[in-house]
């Protein structure tokens, strides 16, 4: 009977021994400890885009805003904000049924919630016309 205690008890020790080294499960009577997450990639790691819309971004210029020259004449209006990768911001309006790109270092914002250029209609539309 006592060999029989003996040989239980060594049984139960090994396969309590053995229950303690299966990876992703704790000894009884312990805590599992904290899974870890992996680090997260960097951001130099993923490719950047060429150009995306900035319009949800923290451009004050948004789409469908009236542009308007100094003089208050209207020239077009704003069809998307486009982030470069350089970080600039170009506008691309449409103005008299074609679309040209603005750097919106040429705009400021005006009171009535438009962008005013610093180019007129005709200068703008004199620099985006294409070569013959």
């Amino acid at each position: 009977m006592r060999s029989l205690l003996c040989g239980a008890a060594l049984s139960l020790a090994f396969g309590l021994a053995a229950q303690a080294q299966v990876p992703g499960q704790a000894a009884p009577g312990t805590v599992n400890p904290p899974v870890s997450n992996p680090p997260a990639a960097s951001p130099s790691a993923a490719a950047a885009p060429a150009a995306s819309d900035a319009s949800a971004t923290v451009s004050p210029y948004k789409v469908g805003m009236t542009i308007k020259d100094a003089q208050g004449g209207a020239v077009g209006t704003i069809a998307r904000v486009i982030r470069t990768p350089d970080g600039a911001t170009t506008i691309s309006a449409s103005v008299d049924g074609r679309n040209v790109n603005l750097p919106a270092s040429a705009l400021t914002l005006s009171a009535d919630g438009g962008a005013v250029s610093s180019m007129s209609k005709a200068q703008i539309t004199a620099s985006t016309v294409p070569p013959t």
